[in-house]
């Protein structure tokens, strides 16, 4: 079993759990008070329920589920299969509870809701994922695009307004994902914002405004930042790491770096290695 924990903001994770089994696994999830899960079936199956009661709820690929406890021991039971993947969403109860007042019990009891599963035709969980949470902005960015998400996902409970215009968080989220599906073969500016359904200067402002900077400034930053990654490990070579962050070529990719970080990748990964 494989886990990547990353914390996007106060008592806000995102968990991507992976898994391959020969036998059947119980794990026992104790939630630190009034927090509700988000979760996100990608492949294969798990049961989920609360402590000992019934009923149990079966998670899916392609399933959203919500999953509120107090203080109560969320049990995951994992049947041997090939792969499991699951992502789970935690966020605070207090932070959604009057959205989904009447919808979900909040105290004295637990809940357990089925969601609709186009909430993520819009959506991406991609830029949750991918991001590296480097620094205090990658963590902004990605909080940002939970909540979005979150909407997305508990608006249908709230009243219908799955269907209406929130802002500019989902045309952003459908250009970081293109961006990040090929990172060596970016679509031009001019068919993100055909696809974000304004001009090339207002994507550019949005972009800038949500991200602090525009829109392949960010891709640039994205590409050095998952080298960072990259370098600080020891599965791929410089030219590797060069192509898989979609640099043209190694020359390319070690001017990129210096310039942004004053040295090359070499020795970036030899300073790495030797602290």
């Amino acid at each position: 079993m494989r886990f990547r924990i990353g914390w996007l903001g106060p008592s806000m994770t995102v968990t991507e759990s992976q898994a391959r089994l020969g036998r059947e696994v119980t794990a026992r999830i104790e939630q630190p008070g009034a927090v509700s899960t988000l979760c996100f079936g990608r492949a294969g199956s798990s049961v989920f329920g609360f402590g000992t009661d019934r009923p149990r709820h079966v998670v899916r690929a392609g399933d959203i589920w919500l999953f509120h406890g107090d203080d109560a021991v969320l049990t995951r039971q994992t049947p041997a299969q090939d792969q499991a993947v699951m992502v789970a969403l935690k966020i605070p109860w207090a932070r959604m509870a009057e959205v989904l007042e009447g919808s979900v019990r909040s105290g004295g009891g637990t809940r357990a809701l089925r969601l609709d599963q186009e909430a993520l035709s819009r959506f991406s969980l991609a830029p949750l994922l991918d991001n590296p949470l480097a620094g205090p902005l990658d963590r902004l960015m990605a909080e940002s695009h939970a909540l979005a998400l979150l909407v997305r996902c508990l608006a249908p409970l709230a009243g219908g307004l799955a269907d209406e215009p929130m802002d500019d968080s989902r045309p952003l989220a459908r250009v970081l994902d293109r961006l990040m599906a090929d990172l060596g073969n970016p679509p031009s500016l001019e068919d993100l914002a055909r696809d974000a359904g304004m001009s090339h200067a207002r994507l550019n402002r949005c972009f800038h405004r949500a991200y602090g900077k525009t829109v392949f400034a960010w891709l640039r930053d994205h590409r050095l930042e998952r080298a960072c990654r990259y370098l600080r490990q020891d599965g791929h070579s410089i030219t590797e790491i060069a192509f898989l962050c979609g640099f043209s070529s190694s020359s390319h990719f070690a001017s990129a770096f210096r310039q942004r970080f004053g040295c090359r990748p070499a020795d970036y990964r030899l300073g790495k290695e030797r602290a």
